[in-house]
């Protein structure tokens, strides 16, 4: 029994044995039959980390462009904290107003920055603009400004190296016209009415016109005097201002009546002329006259001042001067010791009878005009002439019948030898052209004498 143990035990161990010479033979086998495995290379020792890189970004908006430390970039990049020069470079008709870093704003055109982190720059151009300023010579004034209609004085601002078209436009206001003559730009003349000009800078325009105006002045002797010009009423002195050349129709009222003693009356339109070169007062037209006004024209409505003596019967002097007392004319001769008086009867008359009374006198006359053909005065004429030098003192009576017309001495007295005349005849003949609306109701009395008084007495 114990020997088939050691037999056993002998067995396994050869067993133990031959398995492990195989093992060894065959691991032998294939050290012998594989390759080699690949040599790994060897690590290379560990990296430090890299610094971040700094970066600025230049840029600039349109009109101009930036130096960077003296070249043109866009972008300035480095590891470390970097210094800049910066330098702004306006182009033409632009201007450099500011710089934004990082959304800052910085004044000047040359900036330096020293950077240290990422940094955005931007520079900002504007484009110039300059001021259009325009005006005129005149009081008034149109001007195309780019095909727009502006009035004067004008203002506006125009961007640098724009276009801009002026025309300058005739034109009137109420009281003138205007005509373009040229234009100024600068205080430089340029040729014509139209110009187009470049904003290289402020333009100062000035538009010449050539004003023209027609101006009617109106005036009076009378005080207070109101007349239709045109239908319009206008109270003397007036100023009547056209654009243009025109005619107005003047309307004067026949009596301008101040107290119960004096009134204005027999107006006549005048016009001042020259006649030998001396300004003379024309007369147009008794109380209503057409005026053609080119340039400027002086007209007087012109009245002679009448006294009342009752009864609707006035008196106005042509020569020399009058006035009442009572019922009494008083006439003052004028240099050369004639007077001329005209009495204004009422329109329902049919005699009067004079008494003239006048101190070294040579006449005494009557004349009652009046209109039988139309425009030509007829006249019946009363007289009485001194012969032999004046009278010291003439006293004459006549008498004047309105239908039909007649006119006779009545009496006469005085101390040299008189004629006494009374006859008709025919015009035209021209009491003062305010007097004839009063054809039929106007009595001349006249005379050469140092002075004179005159009674009247109406019938009818």
């Amino acid at each position: 029994m114990a020997r088939r143990k050691a037999d056993i035990l002998l067995l396994g161990l050869l067993a133990l044995a031959m398995s492990i010479i195989a093992i060894l033979a065959l691991l032998y086998y294939a050290s012998k039959t594989a390759q080699p495995p690949p040599q790994q290379p060897p690590r290379p020792p560990p990296q430090q980390p890299k610094p971040p890189t700094i970066t600025a970004t230049i840029e600039a908006t349109q009109g101009g462009r930036v130096l960077a430390n003296g070249r043109e970039t866009t972008t300035w990049s480095s590891t470390k904290p970097f210094t800049l020069v910066l330098e702004a470079l306006p182009e033409k008709c632009h201007a450099f107003d500011h710089w934004l870093v990082n959304g800052t704003r910085h004044p000047g055109e040359s900036l330096t920055l020293t950077i240290a982190g990422n940094t955005t720059i931007k520079a900002v151009f504007q484009r110039l603009r300059y001021k259009l300023s325009a005006a005129s010579n005149a009081s008034w004034g149109l001007l195309a400004v780019n095909g727009s209609i502006v009035k004067l004085p004008f203002e506006a601002e125009l961007p640098c190296g724009a276009a801009v078209r002026l025309a300058l436009l005739p034109g009137s206001s109420e009281t003138h016209s205007f005509t373009p003559v040229g234009l100024i730009v600068n205080d430089s003349p340029v040729p014509g009415t139209e110009a187009e000009l470049r904003a290289q800078g402020d333009l100062s325009v000035v538009a010449l016109y050539r004003a023209e105006t027609h101006v009617l002045l109106i005036e009076s002797n009378a005080p207070g005097v109101k007349v239709l010009v045109d239908g319009a009423e206008v109270t003397l002195p007036a100023r009547v201002q056209r654009p243009r050349p025109f005619t107005a129709l003047i309307q004067a009222p026949p009596l301008i009546k101040v107290n119960e003693t004096l009134t204005w009356g027999s107006p006549e339109v005048q016009e001042l002329g020259y006649r030998m070169g001396m300004p003379t007062w024309f007369t147009l037209a008794a109380g209503n006259a057409s005026v053609r006004v080119e340039g400027e024209k002086r007209v007087r409505v012109y009245y002679y001042p009448y006294y009342s003596l009752g009864k609707d019967t006035y008196v106005t002097p042509l020569y020399g001067n009058a006035y009442v007392e009572g019922n009494t004319i008083i006439a003052v001769p004028d240099q050369y010791y004639v007077y001329v008086t005209n009495i204004i009867l009422p329109p329902n008359w049919t005699r009067v009878r004079i008494r003239v009374e006048s101190n070294t006198a040579l006449s005494a006359v009557i004349m009652f005009p009046y209109n039988k053909n139309g425009n030509i005065y007829d006249v019946v004429y009363a007289s009485v002439d001194a012969q032999r030098g004046p009278c010291t003192k003439l006293t004459a009576e006549f008498e004047v019948v309105r239908n039909p017309p007649s006119a006779r001495v009545l009496s006469y007295h005085c101390d040299v030898e008189i004629a006494p005349n009374q006859y008709y005849t025919w015009g035209p003949w021209n009491y003062g052209k305010g007097n004839e609306q009063y054809l039929g109701r106007l009595i001349v009395v006249d005379g050469v004498a140092k002075d004179a008084r005159i009674y009247v007495e109406v019938e009818g």
